[in-house]
């Protein structure tokens, strides 16, 4: 391939990218039901948590206000983890449905359908963090690093979201039946939120989970967010969940690229 046809080809997959990612938005538009899963989830798993667990962990944490500071950070990513297969879900749907093979045909590439996906799920990943920065300072959570530790915030959660969400699309094309999908995405999603640091320092929790736990990519990411609320040292979480999100999206998103192209 020539350096023109490479130049061509770029521009082609951010239209592709950006006319499916528009086409979703679109689909959410017309019908705002679909927003009231994504949206209402954070909120309540987030009254939830803190209701239930901000006054049991009193004692070790020296608190329920300084639990809370430790607690949110993690449901923050919980959401986007959870969140994350109903991106695979949908991928697949699509892929069983006229619409793929309406998308197969049309001169665009391989990975512009997955990446326009990801990129108006990324929106949706956006929204529920900022919904959550809204929400959280009404049951306690002090977010002392102003508004760059808010973008911050934002920043991980979307691409904690993209990551797993990635990750789901390859795995969902890879079962090939939406039920079953439905019903494996879920499990590694729920157990990685759990096996973390979360809820709890990754010191208290049972001698099996840590150290899963210490490698987690839930753990680096809420680590993260907490340094970025209290305005802390980043650069050893940052790097940790950088690792993590490379390893989640491109070998498995050219593996799910590929495979929705070839339709199997």
């Amino acid at each position: 391939m020539t350096a023109g046809n490479v130049a061509t080809a770029r521009p082609a997959v951010w239209r592709g990218s950006a006319l499916i990612a528009g086409r979703q938005l679109r689909v959410l538009r017309l019908n705002p039901s679909r927003m009231i899963y994504p949206l209402v989830q954070p909120v309540v798993l987030l009254v939830l948590f803190v209701s239930v667990l901000g006054n049991l962990a009193v004692s070790r944490a020296g608190g329920t206000e300084s639990y809370r500071q430790f607690l949110i950070p993690g449901i923050f990513v919980q959401n986007a983890v959870l969140t994350a297969p109903t991106s695979g879900l949908g991928v697949l749907r699509d892929a069983a449905s006229g619409v793929a093979d309406r998308f197969r045909s049309l001169p665009m590439s391989r990975g512009a359908v997955l990446a326009g996906r990801l990129c108006s799920d990324a929106i949706i990943f956006a929204a529920q963090a900022i919904l959550l920065l809204a929400v959280a300072p009404l049951v306690g959570f002090q977010m002392r690093s102003g508004v760059p530790g808010m973008v911050g915030v934002v920043a991980v959660t979307v691409g904690v979201g993209v990551g797993f969400a990635t990750a789901s699309c390859w795995l969902a094309l890879l079962i090939g039946d939406p039920e079953a999908a439905e019903r494996v995405l879920f499990f590694p999603a729920i157990a990685l939120a759990f096996v973390s640091s979360a809820f709890a320092p990754v010191s208290e929790l049972a001698s099996w989970m840590r150290p899963i736990a210490g490698v987690s990519p839930v753990t680096a990411a809420a680590d993260l967010v907490r340094a970025l609320a209290a305005g802390g040292p980043a650069a050893g979480p940052l790097l940790h969940l950088g690792c993590w999100i490379a390893v989640l999206t491109i070998v498995p998103g050219l593996l799910a690229a590929r495979r929705w192209q070839s339709g199997r």
